[in-house]
């Protein structure tokens, strides 16, 4: 008896589909039992090494590595969000990780344009403070010399907008630096700055290693919801995240944001639709490594909005009879 996928390819006859965009130069069409698609190199920007991007992105290429044969995977460590979108435009990769509040400002843009595979999992806002310190909330770091993320990352983008948002005294006395995750959690550790943003997925690996180190806070962003939304759009919503997610850290009311899956519009419409597949039909083992994984379905994967969803994949989205 043949398998859901085989059924599924079968019913929706994906060999008429006709011709589609180039999934990556060079490469040339496999056809069999798997369906037609693409094949070539197939480069993914994900993140720095001990965020999630990074981890989902290892994830879902072994699994593609497996399930299609002829697409040849590598993962990129980028700065994150705002160098991802960049490197989707002059090519040096054909998928990306980026969170919803660059993709928005994007969207209308010149260049090549872009699409969405899917709406993966919810990034959250963490603004991190030693446990023993007395910054209790974001007015308390005026003066203080806090970490803005990495240069051309999406936890730059929130981390300023968030910061506008609490008002001009914030704004203008924060003493912003600049560092990814990895430098910003050893400064802090050893005093060289009193917080840091980052915008992550729960958990991140990075600040859990943190959290087994020394004790840690988060700064309640929470509050700052409806000004963040009316200034910059519908992206942010208040979330919580949980007193389990990292050892010894107190639940925190703060921000969140989605991330989306992205490609050019030019992708390949066959190996999209794949693609999506793999993301849906294997959410659990990328979750086994990759824990919000678990929380995508088909319902909230399609909700990309302002970025267009790829045609491969609405085309998937369909046959699932959403």
């Amino acid at each position: 008896m043949p398998d859901r996928r085989t059924a599924l390819r079968a019913g929706l006859g994906l060999a008429a589909l006709g011709t589609a965009g180039l999934g990556a130069a060079g490469g040339c069409t496999l056809t069999g039992g798997s369906g037609d698609y693409r094949t070539g190199p197939l480069p993914i920007a994900t993140g720095v090494s001990d965020g999630v991007y990074y981890l989902y992105g290892r994830r879902l290429a072994g699994l593609i590595d497996r399930e299609l044969p002829g697409v040849r995977v590598s993962v990129d460590v980028t700065t994150g969000s705002v160098d991802n979108l960049q490197r989707l435009q002059d090519g040096r990769d054909r998928l990306a990780f980026v969170a919803a509040d660059a993709a928005g400002a994007t969207a209308s843009g010149s260049g090549v344009p872009l699409r969405a595979l899917a709406s993966l999992y919810d990034d959250y806002i963490h603004l991190v403070v030693l446990g023993r310190s007395g910054y209790w909330s974001i007015d308390d770091l005026r003066g203080r010399v806090v970490s803005v993320g990495g240069t051309r990352s999406g936890v730059e983008i929130v981390a300023r907008r968030v910061l506008t948002a609490a008002g001009p005294k914030v704004a203008r006395q924060v003493r912003r630096v600049q560092m990814n995750l990895e430098y910003a959690a050893a400064a802090l550790r050893t005093g060289l700055i009193d917080a840091f943003f980052w915008s992550g997925g729960l958990p991140t690996a990075g600040i859990t290693e943190l959290a087994g180190r020394v004790p840690l806070r988060f700064i309640p962003l929470g509050g700052l919801a409806p000004e963040i939304r009316r200034r910059y759009g519908p992206y942010y919503r208040a979330a919580t995240i949980p007193g389990s997610t990292y050892v010894n850290v107190d639940e925190c009311q703060t921000l969140a944001l989605a991330n989306y899956l992205m490609t050019p519009s030019s992708f390949d419409d066959r190996l999209a639709y794949r693609l999506t597949e793999i993301l849906i039909h294997d959410r659990n083992a990328i979750a086994a490594a990759v824990p919000s994984a678990e929380l995508l379905d088909v319902r909230s994967a399609v909700q990309t909005d302002p970025v267009p969803l790829h045609p491969g994949a609405a085309r998937y989205y369909r046959s699932v009879k959403l």
